[in-house]
Parts: C-alpha cells; structure tokens; sequence
C-alpha cells in the first residue's frame, strides 16, 4: 500500500463515479435533475465535455480504521487507481459545471436549452405524460372471494 494511501482515510473508496450521455433535450435534462434530487448524488462536466455522475457510497470492504478489508483481493479497478491521482492530493477538479441539487440542473438545461425552448418542452412533455394517463382504462377493482371454511 502507498504512503499515499495509508494517510487518506480511502477517499476513493467512499463515492462512485461513471459517465453518463451529454443531455440533449429536456427530457434527458429532467432525468438528471431526478438524478441530483437524491440524497449523496451529484453530477459534473468535464472541462473536454464529459458527463459524469458521482454517487456518494462508502465500498463495504472498508473496515472500521478505513482500510480495505480485503486489500489482497481487491477488485482490478482499485488494483488500477493511481494514487499519485489520490483525492487526498489532487486538488480542484477544475469541472467545467457541477450539480448537487435539482435547481442547479434546472438553471442550466434552461441556460443551454434557451429559457422559451425549456418551458415549450416541459410544458409538451407534461401534457403528454396527462395524455397518456387519461387514455389509460380505469383499474377494474377486484372483488374479494369469501373464504370457504370448512
């Protein structure tokens, strides 16, 4: 284990990180305003224009020092993590965006989408979604059979 590694508390062992498509269109905006609307979660763009969701989750394999319980038998993506890229060490990310709440999400998609162009397709995606559910036959309620006992 790196000297790196022993004085950092497993930073990297407390969230997870993976790439998600660049939204394009409100709907897509909107599932990733539901995203941040979770407890722990938030979402970053990288300065190249990558979209990454970050879901703050501490890995089970932690012991209760903070050390990998099975560090000998450790996955091969943190076989693979580079300490010298440690969050201990690393510093700003230099994120060209990030999100933690849904307002923040909502600010930018009406930013990048245009104020006018959101609120048509917010309004149309909602309208859409009544349309469905009025179209939807009535749930035929179930009678309960009496028990026969015996």
């Amino acid at each position: 284990m790196s000297k790196t590694c022993q004085n950092c508390g497993a930073r990297c062992c407390r969230y997870f990180c993976f790439e998600i498509d660049k939204p394009d269109s409100f709907a897509e905006f909107d599932d990733i305003r539901w995203y941040v609307a979770h407890e722990d979660v938030s979402v970053h763009v990288e300065q190249g224009g990558d979209w990454y969701i970050s879901i703050m989750n501490p890995c089970k394999m932690l012991d209760r020092s903070g050390r990998c319980g099975i560090y000998e038998d450790r996955p091969l993506i943190c076989r693979k993590y580079d300490p010298e890229k440690c969050d201990l060490i690393g510093g700003d990310y230099g994120y060209k965006a990030e999100f933690h709440t849904p307002e923040q999400l909502e600010a930018y998609a009406r930013e990048v989408l245009g104020k006018k162009n959101y609120e048509r397709a917010k309004a149309a995606a909602r309208e859409k979604i009544a349309q469905k559910q009025a179209a939807k036959p009535a749930k035929k309620t179930r009678k309960k059979r009496k028990s026969t006992q015996r």
